[in-house]
């Protein structure tokens, strides 16, 4: 385990007590969300106690992380001022910038790494994106898990970030001494953006130093942190593990129980009275066996008796409704309606309906992107200045094009898509927004300037023949 105590006490000492603990709960977190939820079983038993796990959990993170971004969002930029008659000038310059983000968006990977990315942050209660640069290998979007970064704010604008600290294990030696640790340190000093980078062994001694006040050529740190809820002041978010642990708990434990309930009740059994010991121990079960039974001696006038008790099942019914109102209680938990597919079958035909089905959970979305909109735009933001400062893919110029952006979401909801195609093509009609554009938003074309080429070129032929067509007219 790292020594996050003395790795970070002269970085970050008095800011966050024992990190080293705050990192074991994150992740003790994890491992609940991967399946690590068993029980200590009492011991002493004559039977060995089920434990059955049914990680809902998991379930419920990962249908709402696909909810989000399973539809991954589009990022719109358009030109600020715009275009003189016949001109398409600005249009241009921002379909140019808003290729050169995709190009850089599509290399990283980026679309995967944010669908996990929303996992990580509901597990450990927040991410960070982190921007690194290189002139010959381009710009790399890296998102990072709770456990790995340390940030420090400004003490009146906590959303100022002014030092953060990252901490990766380089290797799984057990000798402390062969452990090697990364710290990577990026602070703004002076209003310049300087990092430190060094190799530690497991003590917390540098083996290696990679840079030191290095001169990145920034004014800001090219990192953003996305919380997932919390308060006014809070830097830490809430991990959505941890309000649902106790109900997860409780579901194992009864479904383990019912199962050992079921397997001792479920068979019937054998009662005998006043019979003789050794016409017992010469009962055969079989079928068709017939059992010689003699009543025992001290029995009196009473006759020996053999019968079967059967189980009763009575608590089926109060069961579950105990497991479905915890179940219950999970799904609204996280906002996500508890339904199954014989109860869709009817709304699947209303996209009215499927939306009114899943407005907690839109609305719950909703509010996840007052954090995650404004994080983006501000990761898009830093990667434009990135590549004007170091002139990444020779595009400075394309960099410092005057453009607005806007992030467009889509919930997998039928309707959501028919009615933002049918709005994005009232603004094609209104020439507020380029067919090139729409075309890029909603179609799978090869080459969307030869797809717009052909499409004039048809639209000019029905011209020319309409037109030849009223001129044969008049001369009749």
């Amino acid at each position: 385990m790292i020594d996050y105590n003395s790795l970070l006490k002269a970085e970050i000492a008095g800011l966050y007590g024992d990190l080293l603990e705050k990192v074991k709960q994150i992740n003790t977190w994890y491992a609940i969300y991967e399946g690590q939820q068993k029980w200590k079983i009492p011991s002493g038993l004559d039977y060995t106690p089920s434990r059955k796990i049914t990680n809902i959990i998991k379930k419920l993170i990962d249908f709402r992380s696909r909810f989000m971004f399973g539809n991954p969002p589009y990022f719109d930029i358009r030109p600020v001022q715009p275009d003189n008659k016949n001109s398409t000038i600005y249009q241009d310059q921002a379909a140019e910038k808003e290729a050169l983000l995709e190009k850089i968006l599509t290399e990283n990977k980026f679309y995967a790494k944010l669908l996990k990315a929303r996992k990580d942050c509901s597990i450990g209660g927040r991410i960070a994106i982190k921007l690194w640069a290189n002139r010959d290998e381009g710009l790399k979007i890296i998102f990072s898990p709770a456990q790995e970064f340390f940030p420090q704010s400004n003490e009146d604008d906590i959303d100022l970030l002014e030092k953060v600290i990252f901490l990766y294990a380089i290797n799984d030696e057990t000798d402390i001494n062969k452990q090697r640790i990364k710290k990577q340190a990026w602070e703004v000093i002076n209003g310049k953006c300087v990092l430190n980078e060094s190799i530690y062994n497991g003590r917390g001694e540098p083996v290696e130093v990679l840079y030191e006040d290095y001169d990145t050529g920034l004014d800001f740190i090219p990192i953003i942190v996305i919380q997932n809820g919390g308060l006014t002041g809070e830097t830490e978010g809430k991990s959505d593990v941890e309000q649902l642990w106790s109900n997860q708990n409780a579901y194992n434990r009864l479904t383990s129980d019912d199962i050992d309930a079921l397997r001792f009740q479920m068979f019937g059994q054998d009662v005998i009275t006043d019979a003789d010991e050794n016409s017992i121990k010469n009962i055969k079960i079989a079928p068709g066996a017939l059992i010689d039974l003699q009543t025992d001696a001290t029995a009196g006038e009473r006759q020996a008796k053999a019968e079967r008790l059967e189980s009763r099942f009575t608590y089926a019914e109060k069961f579950a409704d105990t497991v479905n109102r915890i179940k219950n209680d999970m799904y609204d938990t996280l906002d996500i309606p508890n339904v199954g597919l014989e109860q869709l079958k009817g709304l699947m035909q209303s996209g009215k309906s499927m939306k009114a089905l899943y407005w907690s959970l839109m609305a719950a979305c909703d509010e996840d992107w007052t954090e995650w909109g404004p994080a983006l735009e501000q990761m898009v933001d830093y990667i434009f200045r990135m590549v004007d400062t170091y002139n990444l893919y020779g595009a400075r110029k394309v960099a410092r094009y005057e453009t607005t952006l806007e992030i467009h979401r889509y919930y997998p909801i039928p309707e959501d898509e028919a009615d933002d195609k049918r709005l994005d093509m009232e603004e094609v009609i209104a020439e507020v927004r380029s067919r090139k554009a729409y075309m890029k938003k909603w179609g799978e074309y090869e080459d969307i300037d030869a797809e717009i080429t052909q499409i004039q070129a048809e639209k000019q032929m029905m011209q020319d023949s309409f037109t030849q067509d009223l001129i044969d007219s008049a001369s009749e």
